[in-house]
This record gives C-alpha cells, sequence and structure tokens, in this order.
C-alpha cells in the first residue's frame, strides 16, 4: 500500500508498545469486567431477594438499580473485549507497523463510559435498599441488623463501580490516544 495515502481520520499508527498493550491487557481487562458483571448482577438478583429486607415493597427498585450496576459494567467489559479488532498490521514505505482503527475506537467512548455511568444509579440503590436497616440491634420499629450477608450486598455495586472507572481509565487513554499518549509509547 505504498501507493494509497491513508485517512488521518480513519486511521492512526500506533507504537508497537501500545498495539501490544491494546491487544493484550485491555482483552483481560474485559473479561475481567464481563465475568463480575455477571456475577454481580446474578447476586443483586438472588441475595436482594433472599435477604431479610427483601419483604420491603422499595426492595425491587433497590435490585432493579442493582442489576443495572452490572449492566453497566457489562457493556463497558464487552467493549473491551472487541478492542483488539481495531488495531491491524499495516504497510508503509518504511517497513510495517500498527494501525488503530480510530472510527470504532472513538465510538467506544460511550460504552466505555457506561461502566462509570453506574455513579448515578447506586446512591438510588443505597436510598430504597437501606431504608429498613440499622447498625444496632433490631428494634420495636421492625429494623433489622446488618449481616455480612447484607453486608456483600450493599457492596455489589461499588465494586460494579470500582471496576467501571478502572475500565475507563484503563482504555480511555488507549482507545483515544492523545500525542502525549503517542509520545509515552514511543520511548
Amino acid at each position: 500500500m505504498t501507493g494509497f495515502p491513508m485517512d488521518p481520520r480513519a486511521y492512526a499508527w500506533i507504537p508497537p508498545r501500545m498495539a501490544v498493550k491494546i491487544r493484550r491487557t485491555l482483552p483481560l481487562l474485559g473479561a475481567l469486567s464481563t465475568v463480575a458483571a455477571l456475577a454481580i448482577g446474578t447476586a443483586a438478583l438472588v441475595m436482594g431477594y433472599s435477604l431479610p429486607i427483601s419483604h420491603n415493597a422499595a426492595n425491587g427498585i433497590g435490585v432493579m438499580l442493582g442489576v443495572f450496576c452490572a449492566v453497566f459494567l457489562l457493556i463497558s467489559g464487552v467493549t473491551l473485549l472487541f478492542a483488539p479488532a481495531w488495531v491491524e498490521t499495516g504497510h508503509h514505505a518504511s517497513g510495517t507497523g500498527y494501525i488503530l482503527r480510530l472510527r470504532p475506537a472513538y465510538l467506544s467512548a460511550g460504552p466505555l463510559c457506561a461502566g462509570s455511568c453506574s455513579l448515578l444509579t447506586f446512591p438510588f440503590f443505597y436510598f430504597f435498599s437501606t431504608g429498613s436497616l440499622t447498625w444496632s440491634a433490631p428494634g420495636p420499629d421492625g429494623s433489622i441488623p446488618i449481616t455480612s450477608g447484607i453486608l456483600v450486598y450493599l457492596l455489589l455495586p461499588l465494586v460494579a463501580f470500582a471496576l467501571g472507572v478502572v475500565d475507563l481509565l484503563v482504555g480511555w487513554p488507549l482507545l483515544r490516544p492523545s500525542p502525549r499518549t503517542f509520545h509515552r509509547y514511543q520511548r
């Protein structure tokens, strides 16, 4: 392809270290996030309806919001799983190099942000899930003490949010590279 110019809006030559990181690190992180999202979503459903707080009518909303946090993380994880497909090997006058297809990589910004969008969801999860909980012994008002199962259930959206932020912080600079990122990987 020596005689054909490459559209700089559609493709970018990337350093070999950056291509290796996109091809190895992002799929591993995406697989971890995808598996964690499936586990969190399943645990939110199962635990949400089997804990002592499940008699509360608002608990259904809390369970739904916990599952939404897992779905947001799942979207982010699947995006990272597909990232290696956007790196190709290209040929130029001075040899062979790696090309990042910019259009799909730039479009991945929305799904990558989805994992950290659970920040908007989990405060409502806690609002609906913790109404009848207390840190003390059960009282005459029907409050339920926090057990280890309830504590794990309450930590599920935080884990989903934390993994979504990690997906965003690792994936964004590699899939929407700035000149500074290119320079860092060329060293």
